[in-house]
């Protein structure tokens, strides 16, 4: 019979385990504040300083496809301990990196940690948490993750700026360590772990190729043109390799991630506005900070500060869209969300460049609180979209590609303030604000888009 208590050594594990989301996303939101400070420490340019997040997000878009066989072929400890000693690898080459490859190396490290660790917490939750703690042990990981994003601007720039940078990755690195001791002792094996699985080794590069190729293409706009070989070449190239992928898995009777899902024009559809959300979300997220310190001329603990309430927002209007979902439906906070974003993003196009911290806050709760709202839903939508059979693969692809979304808001972001720091002739400060000028006219136009695609995809009602 099924014991209805949770006992303390499984509440330990799910913590041990969710150690690895909870520090893969604080270092992510808390590195943001410190790219001034970065720039200048290791003589790079905007653009080039993205990929402290860009490649992170993008290793972990990488190893998230072969999650699913990771769990059946490894026992869950060997998992955890795996994950973890990798992040904390990449935390110690953080610490004392004295260039800036040497920084993004131990990036990639940290990257690949959180991309083996990441599912844990809730296989852990799924399998182990009573029916009768279920959903409010879910709420506790997904508690875990929100936090991480509230806390990580705030503690970035407080330590950035009474200590240094690379306290971050110090303190990370600490509290790794207490969650591998605790996971240690506490970590279950779960039912599915240690199976006899055939490694779908072709797929997985030529889907991680196709991504990284991508990336790469995109990124080169900074200093070349969309027809310069220097772009072009990556771009085919990537594409070429996601034909590959493509054609590989639609043989395949069980592929890594399921190409066929796609002809469900509906589900794609939501995917793709759902994709438009996440860019436009880390985009903000890296333009911001910039702008509050390079423009406004604030400390990286004051940009904290500022981006707070507006993940808070997002944390509350998460929670208000499913209580709305559950109640009317899918199109009401998707589509109320999203166009509260579109506001949002309006208003700051407007007010560049006399855009005064307090405004940043204000319309920063705003778009937050949109995103809040519809994010969620939409991947709640999609999945809906889909037969129960088809929902695992669907899941694989949200998680995958929100990862590369991730990726590529920054580096849009990223490359568009390089660009116009470069052209201007002015002073960084009117670069940057010129810059993200065209961040806010680029989302507006992305979200607009989003806009259209949901008055004609959101079904009325849930399935």
């Amino acid at each position: 019979m099924e014991s209805k208590r949770l006992n303390r050594k499984l509440l330990i594990a799910i913590l041990s385990a969710g150690i690895l989301s909870f520090l893969g996303i604080l270092d992510e939101t808390a590195t943001t504040v410190t790219f001034p400070i970065l720039i200048n420490e290791f003589s790079v340019t905007t653009g080039q300083v993205q990929w402290v997040n860009t490649i992170v997000l993008l290793v972990i878009a990488v190893i998230v496809p072969i999650s699913s066989q990771i769990k059946l072929r490894f026992s869950t400890k060997n998992i955890f301990l795996s994950g973890i000693l990798i992040f904390m690898m990449g935390l110690l080459i953080d610490i004392v990196s004295p260039r800036f490859d040497f920084l993004l190396l131990g990036r990639i490290f940290q990257g690949i940690g959180t991309g083996i660790g990441l599912p844990l917490m809730y296989n852990i939750i799924l399998e182990k948490v009573p029916k009768a703690h279920l959903d409010f042990m879910m709420g506790i990981g997904t508690m875990i993750t929100a936090a991480a994003v509230a806390i990580g601007p705030v503690f970035g720039g407080i330590i950035t700026q009474r200590l240094n940078w690379r306290w971050i990755f110090i303190i990370s690195f600490i509290l790794g360590t207490i969650g591998l001791i605790s996971g240690l002792f506490t970590i279950p094996q779960l039912s599915l772990a240690s199976k006899k699985v055939h490694f779908k080794v072709l797929q997985w590069v030529t889907l991680g190729i196709g991504l990284i190729l991508l990336i790469i293409g995109f990124t080169n706009f900074v200093k070349n043109s969309l027809l310069s070989y220097k772009v072009s070449s990556f771009i085919i190239g990537g594409i070429i390799s996601l034909i590959i992928w493509g054609k590989l898995s639609w043989r395949d009777k069980n592929p890594l991630i399921n190409p066929k899902i796609f002809q469900d024009i509906t589900f794609t559809m939501q995917l793709v506005c759902y994709c438009i959300a996440k860019i436009s979300t880390l985009a903000l997220g890296f333009a911001l900070p910039l702008y509050i310190e390079l423009v406004n001329f604030g400390s990286s603990s004051i940009a904290g500060w500022i981006l707070l309430p507006g993940a808070i927002a997002d944390a509350i209007m998460a929670a208000v869209g499913g209580k709305i979902l559950a109640k009317r439906g899918n199109r009401l906070p998707i589509i109320s969300g999203t166009f509260v974003s579109l506001l949002s993003l309006s208003l700051l196009f407007l007010s560049t460049p006399h855009l005064t911290n307090t405004l940043i806050i204000f319309l920063y709760i705003l778009y937050y609180g949109g995103y809040g709202l519809s994010f969620s839903t939409l991947m709640t939508s999609g999945l809906t979209a889909l037969t129960k059979k088809e929902q695992a693969e669907g899941n694989a692809i949200y998680n995958t590609l929100q990862q590369f979304s991730g990726a590529v808001g920054t580096a849009l972001a990223g490359s568009l303030i390089a660009i116009s720091q470069k052209a201007t002739s002015q002073s960084l400060a009117n670069g940057t604000a010129q810059g993200n000028k065209r961040i806010f006219i680029t989302l507006i136009l992305l979200i607009s888009l989003s806009l259209v695609i949901e008055f004609f995809f959101i079904p009325k009602s849930n399935k």
